[in-house]
């Protein structure tokens, strides 16, 4: 255990130190000097929050989130009984908190897509699904995509007009819908064959849409579609998974959609690698991760490895720019999403446990990776993923077995979502300081390598804050006692990130 009395410190800054006089009087046995220091909240560990009700949730069910007025809009397909199918929607707080209940975006249609998608159209709120209302093909809204709107994000109307002339949009191999930029959808997906991308642009007054649709080239399979606009350029991509066996083919792809619609992209790297002489690849059961930039770009989030994928890969879709980061296991559910200044949070699921970590503001590195525990129930795991990282943390959400039982003693899948800070990280040196001298040791907190200012650093009952430079010194006196000591450092915002050094 490390020890946490016996050590004598004096802080670098001279207004705080302990007096050298008195220093020179104390044992190795004395207590810590303590320094009076502001409060500082301490950090709460995440708590997962049921956010759906009943059963219904079908665990290929893949929640969608959006940011509204510092509010996050959390939505889902849920069966209502054996014969019909709604959308369901749900707020979180800027504090990641409930607010209300859940809400009826569509009821009691014979069936809707298993990835409905939120966006902001024109700031309102809006879903938009492939479905059947009803099982009458004279029904207008037997097939295409369509949308749901409700300026309150809980009042959902059925909006006049559909997004595709495709009758096949409430079968779905991936779907995906973001703003212009001008208020007007941009929408792509794989509707019943795979062998395209399918593309529409803005709302057609007719169900289905007279307008016909564009498609993308030269695709040969496509499937866990999505898009992302690039809030700089304004350009829209759509990103797909390929299983095709030729390897120009297989892999994570993506085109540019908006203003125009471009080829396919090669392979993205990494997304295939070498295996029994030929290509490999795994797919990424749900919807590609892709996410804009703030500032701009356009990033996607995939696993490489065969059969196991134990690389995390960012993709910069318009230069090729790529980051990587070695998991500790197989990564399932990929997630990726914006946040403040730049940087970007990404997330996986290993197991039955969902990990996190966000970028600095660049992109060329990662911070502390967090691991959090699932509500999983016994021998289960999360099986669809989704997050927003705007406002700095990360608001996670996920499709799980969750501990629930129905009425014949059956897990119930669920929708929970939990907040995620990201960590500090603590560098102490030197990593051992003399006995019979002693010595000063600095200490360095960083997020994603970025210095960390005004952050609370903690060593026995002494606490100093770092400087602009994300920096800190102690003044270990001589005859401190021997062993190792615990260094904490705790800041609003952040996870707490912990370090130590030895006396010897």
């Amino acid at each position: 255990m490390p020890a946490t009395e016996g050590i004598v410190l004096m802080t670098s800054r001279p207004n705080r130190a302990i007096a050298a006089a008195a220093v020179a009087t104390l044992t190795a046995t004395t207590a810590i000097a303590t320094l009076a220091a502001p409060a500082q909240a301490k950090a709460k560990a995440p708590v997962w929050t049921r956010l759906s009700a009943g059963s219904g949730v079908g665990i290929s069910s893949q929640p969608r989130v959006v940011r509204w007025h510092g509010k996050l809009i959390v939505v889902w397909p849920q069966d209502t009984d054996s014969a019909h199918t709604s959308i369901r929607s749900r707020i979180l707080a800027p504090t990641a908190k409930p607010v209300g209940g859940v809400s009826d975006v569509v009821t009691s249609w014979s069936s809707v897509t298993s990835d409905p998608d939120v966006l902001l159209l024109g700031g309102v709120p809006t879903v938009a699904f492939g479905g059947l209302r009803t099982n009458d093909s004279t029904d207008p809204y037997t097939g295409p995509m369509a949308y749901a709107q409700a300026a309150d994000a809980t009042s959902w109307a059925l909006g006049p007009g559909s997004l595709t002339q495709s009758h096949s949009a409430y079968g779905d191999y991936g779907f995906g819908v973001v703003d212009n930029g001008a208020g007007q959808p941009v929408s792509a997906g794989a509707y019943s064959s795979s062998d395209h991308v399918t593309i529409h642009y803005g709302i057609d007054p007719s169900v289905p849409a007279a307008a016909p649709d564009l498609q993308t080239a030269g695709t040969v399979e496509a499937q866990d579609v999505d898009v992302a606009r690039d809030s700089k350029t304004g350009a829209i991509y759509a990103l797909w998974y390929s299983g095709a066996s030729a390897p120009t083919q297989q892999g994570v792809h993506s085109a540019q959609i908006w203003p125009a619609v471009g080829p396919p992209s090669a392979p993205a790297p990494l997304s295939t690698v070498n295996f029994g002489g030929g290509k490999a690849s795994v797919n990424p059961s749900q919807n590609v991760a892709v996410a804009g930039r703030v500032g701009g770009g356009v990033w996607a989030a995939y696993s490489s490895g065969y059969p196991s994928p134990t690389k995390l890969v960012l993709w910069n879709v318009e230069t090729g720019r790529t980051l990587t980061l070695r998991t500790s296991g197989a990564i399932q559910y990929t997630g990726i999403s914006a946040a403040p200044g730049g940087r970007m949070w990404v997330w996986w699921i290993q197991g039955s446990t969902l990990y996190a970590t966000r970028t600095n503001p660049s992109v060329t590195k990662f911070g502390i990776v967090r691991s959090v525990a699932s509500p999983a129930a016994p021998g289960e795991s999360p099986t669809r993923t989704s997050g927003d990282g705007a406002l700095g943390p990360l608001d996670a959400v996920i499709n799980v077995v969750g501990k629930v039982k129905d009425a014949s003693g059956n897990y119930l899948a669920e929708i929970d979502s939990t907040r995620i800070l990201e960590g500090l990280r603590v560098a102490v040196s030197p990593a051992k300081v003399s006995y019979a001298k002693g010595g000063t040791v600095v200490v360095s907190v960083t997020d994603a390598g970025v210095p960390v200012p005004g952050v609370s650093v903690k060593i026995g009952s002494v606490v100093e804050h770092t400087n602009a430079k994300g920096r800190v010194s102690f003044t270990v006196a001589k005859h401190s006692a021997k062993g190792v000591h615990a260094v904490t450092a705790s800041a609003a915002g952040w996870w707490p990130g912990k370090s130590s050094f030895k006396v010897g």
